[in-house]
């Protein structure tokens, strides 16, 4: 009766409304909140609770872990499972391990309640990213769901540091905790279920424009395409503050200017939702990627502080401006939602690979090497996604824009 009131199991919802969308927006926010301010958790964590700075890392890590395994659970029950139970249980088993997280303080135990509150975010976190592809306007949703991100980022990353000096470490899994539990009476807005459960493939595709296996290799293609784009744009990202040190600017101000960095991602982020599909997805994504790889070569060296804060700035822009394009585009031919559930694991690998590369070749030559190699990833990726971002659909028929 409880779980029929809170879920209300009995009714469709419009997965375009305005509810829906925040509901998704926010639970995108919730299922990787605590990565997004991971900075300022690993500092705490060698500060407040005397860890090493190799354990804080390992903390992080062994979420991230979580998350792909919890991909990879998503996957089989995409099509197995009521989408709104799934994300019901994901969810509590991220308040419990939460909770648990608020009083533990031993590595070992911090580490494996970590690791199992990353297999349910990984969980929740993959059913968002589906049902964003069911929406009417996939562009714009990744978009706002990039938006809330770099938001909620931002202000932890602005405001964590001094509570952490008045209510501990470990208040913020707390916040995080009640945060989801206020998230679960939202949950009734999503979708029951995904495309596979409403629309067959051979109704989906119309076989005189496009073939199902034309369709799925380039879908594939855009997937590697989102890891090579994380490869190389997080691999430079990483490195920017040793790269402004290296240019011989102040702490202080480089502090001050990846914080104003990431708020020109917002705007990016927004100016994508704006545009959405608008002019189809090649325009956006081509002239997003133009314009990263322009401030990329604006931060080989020499470079003084005003073009690192015009090059960052513009990096970052570009960087969430492009990202709802090219996850839109496996979202927009994926038919059962477990396509645009991968690139979790696109993402994941993007993210841990980009920063390993970026050393490797810092190893043998300078930050320049890691900016040429930034610049090759991202027109590697804008190859592999450029076929498929010809695409839209048009009710359930595919066509090329245009």
């Amino acid at each position: 009766m409880l779980l029929d009131r809170l879920l209300d199991i009995k009714n469709t919802t419009n997965v375009n409304s305005f509810f829906s969308v925040f509901t998704i927006v926010v639970l995108g926010v919730l299922s990787v909140v605590v990565l997004f301010v991971a900075p300022v958790l690993i500092g705490a964590m060698v500060s407040v609770l005397d860890f090493s700075e190799a354990q804080a890392g390992y903390v992080i890590s062994a979420e991230l872990a979580g998350m792909s395994l919890g991909t990879i659970i998503a996957l089989y029950y995409c099509s197995r499972s009521n989408w709104r139970i799934t994300i019901l249980v994901a969810l509590s088993l991220m308040i419990i391990g939460n909770l648990t997280s608020f009083y533990v303080q031993n590595f070992s135990y911090l580490i494996v309640c970590r690791f199992f509150v990353g297999i349910a975010a990984g969980v929740s976190m993959s059913f968002c990213i589906a049902i964003i592809g069911l929406t009417r306007n996939p562009d714009r949703i990744f978009a706002f769901w990039v938006t809330g991100q770099l938001l909620f980022g931002s202000v932890g990353l602005y405001i964590l540091p001094n509570l952490f000096a008045v209510l501990g470490f470990n208040f913020v899994y707390l916040i995080v905790a009640i945060l989801i539990f206020v998230l679960l009476f939202l949950l009734r807005f999503l979708p029951q279920h995904g495309k596979a459960s409403e629309v067959s493939k051979n109704e989906f595709f119309n076989d005189n424009l496009a073939q199902p296996k034309f369709v799925s290799l380039f879908a594939y293609f855009g997937l590697v395409a989102i890891f090579v784009f994380y490869v190389g744009q997080y691999g430079i990202w990483t490195y920017l503050e040793r790269m402004a040190v290296d240019a011989q600017i102040i702490g202080e101000t480089i502090g001050k200017m990846l914080a104003l960095a990431t708020v020109t991602g917002v705007f990016g982020a927004l100016s994508a939702a704006f545009l959405s599909a608008k002019y189809g997805r090649v325009l956006p994504i081509l002239s997003g990627g133009t314009l990263s790889m322009i401030a990329m070569l604006i931060l080989l060296s020499p470079i003084n502080q005003s073009d690192f804060l015009v090059a960052i700035c513009l990096f970052s822009f570009t960087f969430n401006f492009i990202l709802p394009y090219l996850m839109a585009c496996v979202a927009n031919v994926d038919t059962s939602g477990k396509l645009i559930m991968i690139t979790n694991i696109s993402t994941g690998a993007g993210l841990a690979g980009g920063p390993a590369l970026a050393g490797l070749l810092l190893e043998e030559s300078s930050y320049d090497v890691i900016i040429w190699n930034g610049i090759m990833f991202t027109i590697l990726s804008l190859i592999l996604v450029s076929r498929l971002a010809c695409y839209k659909i048009q009710g359930y028929v595919l066509v090329k824009y245009g």
